[in-house]
């Protein structure tokens, strides 16, 4: 499966904005080298509302003029007296304002706009760097939840975005199959289990691992209580599972020792759990329109790094502590205290596993970038697994980054997977599903009830991925899912709505505009400026999601292009179907290349451009 988004191979891809700015640029610089003044000119949108349509502060100037910001700026001004993209120059306390003649400049964005790759957010600007995002990464003992949606989403879109701004992108998961919480799955089905089956129960396979999960905890929260009762200071809850007093504690233990040796009913057992759980999953990826070039398993992965801890102790970058174990003392890092790589029995520790994993993939793929995508509960772990990999392998500086993010909350607070309250990922898309369709059914009373939860499906999926998007990846937030598939606000069912409004139009016009010769002079009007200056934006905004990982940048930008359509749109003066000819013809232009680049948006964001809302 690709990673999706408007690439291919072959295209020509421009920003019309940052040609258009260089050109005008242009003049004043020439004439800085004229008076041998070498300084940085660079125009942009101004900041304040009224200032024109771009800017160049002059303040940075007064130091080789050796004059006041405002009386250079006068003196550029001239600059512009021949330009014809140029029908006004304003000079406002050192600011040299810009105002563009909209009805010789639209035409040439909505030629761009109509033909070039660059207006769908592609560009060459990593081209030649090979990047891996690691994302979703499940535990194999419950189905997806919320909390996974983000971190799915989060990555899926950081991979098309990346690919889209020319990366050679590599999606990796790491499936969490083996270890303790495993192993707790598995004896609450052999106790609880009675050989039943996802199919024989009724339930996704994935949801009937995790019932098994829930039972666990329940029934070793009643052992522990029957333990507790009575005494005056029972030994705590970690420490009696981890007790021979626990029979269930013990039964878990003895599992995972017996998984390690190999023994063949346990595999078995195993290898039948896990698939049950990863054929969830896949449904759940498919579902959500996302998947992976590479599956790491950690199963297959966990016995790996303790060649490069024997490595590391000979080259002085490792210790033993006193207590036998291989530590990395983490001052020469910034940080405090020393963290183990081996126990002292010689077996691994997490972080050892992910030592051995980097440089696997970097052995595979030569990346010149490898993103974790993880929540912010393992920002230490990342910074020392990065400041360890990078000791031992400096070439590797600079390449490994961690996306982190912050937590999604719902409105009655945090969810907690063992205690069975989590918002499992396939329950809420199926709500979002019914209540887009039970909004929609007096909307569309022409369609059937399976175009009907088509379409429904479209839209929760919109939903939820703009909402976990459009807040900035640190932001922790309260899920809201009335709000989500709101028609109103910025909501991915707003941009898909005002999409569907352009396709509309454009189907009712039945190509009445073709062969009319346009007059531009309508697209000066404010409304009309709005769409072409959020269209001038977007390709900038795509390269800086990428740049900074931040698809809220993205999602910003789709409903900036969004709104100001439906502004143009609802405006009287901004008529399409019975205006004049010519101003049909133009306005006809306009909507035709603003619904290109919102489906390029939309489809950067994983979304379902839809023809009809």
């Amino acid at each position: 499966m690709g990673s999706g988004g408007p690439m291919r191979s072959g295209y020509m891809a421009t920003d019309f904005f940052a040609m258009l700015t260089e050109d005008l640029a242009r003049p004043i610089r020439d004439r800085l080298s004229q008076l041998d003044i070498d300084a940085e000119v660079s125009l942009a949108p101004p900041t304040r509302a009224g200032s024109g349509d771009l800017s160049f502060a002059c303040h940075s100037l007064a130091r080789f003029f050796r004059k006041a910001p405002q009386v250079i700026a006068e003196e550029l001004a001239t600059c512009f007296d021949s330009e014809p993209r140029v029908t006004q120059v304003e000079t406002v306390s050192g600011f040299l304002n810009l105002y563009l003649d909209w009805t010789h400049v639209a035409p040439q964005i909505l030629e761009w706009s109509r033909t070039d790759d660059g207006a769908l957010g592609l560009s060459q600007t990593l081209k030649g760097r090979r990047i891996l995002v690691e994302y979703s990464s499940p535990n194999t003992n419950k189905p997806l939840h919320l909390g996974h949606c983000r971190n799915i989403i989060l990555g899926s879109t950081v991979a098309r975005i990346l690919k889209a701004a020319g990366g050679d992108v590599v999606r990796v998961n790491l499936v969490n199959d083996r270890g303790i919480h495993i192993c707790k799955s598995m004896v609450a089905y052999q106790n609880f289990g009675h050989g039943a089956t996802p199919d024989s129960s009724g339930l996704k396979s994935d949801h009937f691992i995790g019932h098994y999960y829930v039972l666990f905890d329940k029934a070793m929260n009643e052992e522990y209580l029957a333990y507790s009762q009575g005494l005056a200071e029972p030994m705590n809850k970690d420490d009696y599972f981890n007790s021979e007093l626990s029979s269930l504690g013990s039964q878990t233990r003895k599992m995972l020792v017996d998984w390690e040796a190999g023994i063949p009913d346990v595999r078995e057992l195993w290898s039948t759990m896990n698939a049950w759980c990863e054929a969830g999953f896949e449904e759940t990826y498919q579902r959500m329109g996302v998947g992976f070039e590479r599956v790491y398993h950690e199963s297959q992965t966990y016995l790996l790094g303790k060649d490069l801890v024997a490595e590391g102790l000979d080259g002085g970058i490792f210790k033993y502590a006193a207590n036998g174990a291989v530590v990395f003392d983490l001052e020469t890092i910034g940080l405090n205290g020393e963290k183990a790589v081996l126990r002292a029995d010689g077996t691994s520790v997490y972080v050892t596993q992910d030592i051995g994993t980097a440089v696997k993939r970097f052995e595979e793929y030569e990346f010149d970038q490898m993103v974790y995508v993880t929540g912010n509960e393992q920002d230490h772990h990342f910074r020392v697994l990065f400041g360890i990999l990078e000791s031992l392998k400096p070439n590797y500086a600079g390449k490994l980054k961690h996306l982190s993010y912050g937590m999604v909350e719902l409105p009655d607070g945090k969810m907690k997977s063992r205690e069975g309250t989590v918002v499992d990922a396939d329950d809420l898309m199926d709500e979002l599903q019914k209540a887009a369709a039970d909004a929609g059914r007096s909307r569309w009373p022409h369609l059937t009830e399976e175009q009907l939860f088509t379409r429904a499906e479209a839209i929760a999926q919109g939903g939820l991925k703009y909402f976990l998007l459009k807040y900035a990846p640190v932001t922790t937030f309260v899920f809201d899912r009335e709000r989500s598939i709101s028609l109103e606000g910025e909501t991915g069912a707003y941009c898909q709505y005002a999409y569907a409004r352009a396709t509309s139009m454009l189907r009712k016009l039945d190509n009445a505009d073709v062969g009319v010769e346009p007059d531009y002079g309508v697209l000066s009007h404010e409304q009309a400026q709005a769409v072409l200056k959020a269209m001038l934006a977007f390709p900038t905004d795509v390269r800086t999601a990428a740049l900074e990982l931040k698809p809220s940048v993205l999602t910003k930008s789709t409903f900036e292009l969004a709104k100001s359509f439906a502004a143009f749109y609802n405006h009287k003066d901004c008529r399409v179907i019975g205006a004049e000819p010519a101003a049909m013809a133009a306005r006809a232009q306009l909507v035709r290349c603003a619904r290109r680049m919102l489906g390029a948006g939309l489809e950067l964001l994983g979304m379902v451009a839809l023809e009809e809302m």
